[in-house]
């Protein structure tokens, strides 16, 4: 399925290149996150009694929403247990989220960079499901929290964590030789075959996670979201697959923050029918206003910084099927939207 003509990969993965620096100077947010420190887990079963508590407090429109919005989005079969299965998620979210701290030093900000470019790259060509492309990233993060890969192999890992979730996601699989030739055979069958093994085994074959995706369709489905606000709030947490610091946020925050800056920068008239349903989709919000707004001002800086330089994400989203989303000049200056952050 490797297409020719596709991007060289020696230059583009050379993991000592030096990018500009496009990080914003946040403070991270301290989600809950048991894999960081035990002392964590309280504050998970306090999270978890919360949203049991939701279930007898949430307003029936909003459960009725919740259903309708899952049934159309194919996420369920069975409306009967719609609701249990979204609680269900948002109780999971703690899972899902990592320290920076945790994150090996030879991966650093500017390897990150290319590599995920790169692996948006490889799984557009590959025309695989957008969701392969999250739990890929995921399932990187977590690899790389367990083990120690040499820099050299950090090519070969990224391949492997895409190779992994789409066996889970895609009905239709690449060749292995395929992803070798990719890789302009940096790497071997086998050597992908033995990496391939290592993960799975590090992972215990865990390969769950809950897509900040779902989460962004979800709520943008209950708010009756334009196409527009949902493509641009899709453009938007794509970008934060390259952001480390996104990796201390559950996958609900990222989808709330990519959502709210996206209808911040689009602007469009409200209605009040589509205020009604963006106060009902409100209800739902997680964490604190602090963590949205330092979000928000992450994927307004990646924003910004992915159309000067032309990343990956950025074309994908200048097409016409994305509504050349992109290249809304609303996005150079969206930081500027959000004040000043403290």
């Amino acid at each position: 399925m490797a297409g020719a003509g596709f991007c060289d990969s020696r230059p583009l993965l050379d993991l000592h290149q030096k990018v500009d620096d496009r990080r914003a100077l946040f403070k991270p947010w301290q989600c809950t996150d048991e894999y960081a420190d035990p002392r964590m887990v309280s504050l998970n079963l306090e999270a978890e009694c919360r949203w049991d508590a939701l279930h007898a407090l949430v307003p029936t429109l909003l459960r009725r929403e919740v259903e309708i919005a899952l049934e159309k989005l194919d996420l369920i079969w069975d409306h009967t247990y719609a609701w249990e299965m979204f609680l269900d998620m948002m109780k999971s979210q703690g899972l899902y989220t990592f320290s920076t701290k945790d994150l090996p030093p030879n991966f650093t900000d500017d390897r990150r960079v290319i590599l995920v470019d790169w692996l948006i790259k490889v799984h557009e060509m590959m025309q695989f499901q957008d969701e392969t492309l999250f739990l890929a990233i995921h399932l990187l993060n977590r690899t790389l929290n367990l083990i120690k890969v040499p820099t050299a192999n950090l090519q070969l890992l990224g391949m492997v964590c895409l190779f992994i979730a789409a066996k889970k996601e895609e009905s239709l699989l690449p060749v292995v030789s395929d992803l070798c030739y990719v890789m302009d055979y940096n790497y071997s069958k086998q050597q992908l075959l033995r990496m391939e093994r290592k993960v799975l085994s590090r992972l215990k074959f865990d390969l769950s996670f809950c897509s900040p995706l779902h989460f962004l369709l979800l709520f943008s489905s209950v708010a009756r979201c334009s196409a527009k606000v949902t493509w641009m709030a899709r453009y938007l947490l794509e970008l934060s697959l390259l952001e480390g610091q996104c990796v201390v946020f559950q996958p609900v925050q990222l989808a709330e923050a990519a959502l709210c800056l996206a209808r911040l920068v689009l602007n469009e008239s409200p209605t009040p029918e589509g205020e009604a349903a963006w106060c009902l989709v409100s209800s739902l919000h997680v964490g604190n206003e602090s963590a949205l707004l330092s979000i928000m001002h992450i994927l307004a800086t990646g924003a910004a910084t992915a159309q000067r330089d032309s990343c990956a994400t950025y074309i994908k989203f200048s097409s016409p099927e994305a509504m050349c989303i992109s290249r809304h000049p609303g996005l150079v200056n969206a930081s500027l939207l959000l004040g000043v952050h403290k």
